[in-house]
């Protein structure tokens, strides 16, 4: 079967540069879709613990994305969130921001941001083939032709890859790099990103926290000096586990952690558990407390601040039995306390990888592509978009924003490079 457009990867990005690109192109069935799963969007069903957070409103600059976000300035630009709303908006999907400017849809699903790309892609006549694992791409002299795990061979004038990247594997097949490589590009190393961390601290004093929440300003820590900083934000927390510690206050730490691992460096998570409160203020907090329930055990003298379990592990972690009478503790213990709580440090060993991982750092550099409009600088006819790009944001939106940014710029680039026009 041979098509003007193939496109691989019926994910974020994918559906929306097949909606672009149709949509110029104007001809049924001359975009074609191939996807590995046997259904599109499945990883789009989950993101925003399924509520699906298309782009947000705050500080959607290059300087907020990692890798090589600097190269997006020109993108997002031409690309700012009331931009992606009114794309969603042409499809009659409503959105709402909270107050943080993250954007969800006006449903709080994600399966309504998937079906009105469906439908939007059916209106312009793109057609499907899922189940299609490529397993090669080569450049030939009248384009491009894709061969199938299958022995099913497509033909096209141009491509783009959309193919999502390593993370979460089991609704990312995540095999574009390969195909990528092949094709004469260059791949960086790749890390998992927005992923918890996994901690060298005892299982006693871990245990006890699982599934324990707080919001939490964290630092990590390279070789005893700070890498990284996630300020707590007014839905961010940190979520304890029995060997680990994850949430949005971590996740956009993990890719640096993992680079400075990687490295040799020794690494740590500092974290402030009473973001705003000054040290001061937390001494004379328990100071009161003790005066007040002296008998009371040691354990519970956070118990007004703090999640109960979080202050027993604080005390243990000062090295003082939490069950010894509070009033036993000295007043430079209870200085020391209060600086815990504003500076507990847990030793980092790992993270949790790409099975449990958001986001894929790490892919082709922005240097080989032309940032408009996605065009590869090294294949004629080829375009890449999405988490296939050594680009990845925050937590909040920003990746969903650069893979409809990334994808629109490329199908609308192809359609018009197609028709024979500038792109």
């Amino acid at each position: 079967m041979r098509a003007k457009l193939i496109i691989l990867g019926g994910g974020a990005s994918g559906l929306m540069a097949a909606c672009a690109a149709a949509r110029i192109l104007k001809t049924p069935q001359s975009v074609l879709v191939l996807e590995g799963n046997g259904k599109c969007g499945r990883k789009l069903l989950a993101t925003g613990n399924g509520r699906c957070n298309l782009t947000n409103l705050r500080d959607m600059r290059a300087d907020r994305f990692y890798g090589d976000g600097a190269a997006l300035a020109p993108l997002l630009s031409a690309y700012p969130p009331e931009r992606v709303r009114a794309l969603f908006r042409e499809m009659s999907l409503e959105t709402a921001a909270d107050r943080e400017g993250r954007v969800y849809p006006r449903s709080m699903q994600s399966s309504s941001v998937l079906s009105v790309l469906l439908r939007e892609a059916a209106r312009w006549g793109v057609s499907f083939r899922c189940g299609a694992s490529v397993s090669s791409v080569s450049r030939e002299k009248k384009g491009f032709r894709f061969l199938c795990a299958d022995g099913e061979v497509y033909e096209s004038d141009a491509c783009i890859l959309a193919v999502g990247g390593a993370a979460s594997p089991k609704l990312s097949l995540g095999g574009g790099y390969p195909l990528v490589k092949a094709l004469g590009h260059t791949v960086t190393p790749l890390f998992p990103a927005l992923t918890g961390l996994l901690c060298e601290t005892s299982r006693k004093a871990l245990r006890p926290l699982a599934g324990v929440r707080a919001a939490a300003d964290v630092t990590l820590l390279a070789n005893g000096k700070r890498a990284a900083f996630s300020k707590a934000g007014e839905k961010s927390e940190v979520i304890f586990s029995e060997n680990g510690v994850s949430g949005i206050s971590v996740f956009d730490l993990t890719a640096k952690a993992y680079r400075e691992l990687s490295c040799g460096s020794s690494c740590a998570l500092r974290l402030d558990l009473l973001p705003g409160l000054h040290a001061e203020r937390v001494a004379d907090f328990l100071q009161k407390t003790q005066a007040r329930y002296g008998d009371s055990p040691a354990g519970e003298l956070l118990m007004g601040m703090l999640p109960a379990q979080i202050g027993w592990a604080l005390v243990r972690a000062l090295g003082t039995d939490p069950d010894a009478p509070a009033a036993s503790l000295s007043e430079e213990r209870l200085q020391n306390l209060a600086a815990l709580t504003k500076g507990w440090e847990i030793p980092v060993t790992g993270t949790r990888g790409f099975e449990n991982a958001q986001i894929t750092a790490g892919g082709v550099p922005m240097s080989e592509l032309d940032p408009l409009t996605m065009r590869s600088a090294v294949v004629p006819g080829l375009y890449l978009s999405g988490e296939l790009l050594n680009v990845h944001g925050p937590c909040g939106g920003y990746n969903l924003h650069l893979a409809w940014a990334t994808g629109h710029a490329a199908g609308t680039a192809a359609a018009r490079t197609l028709l024979g026009g500038r792109a």
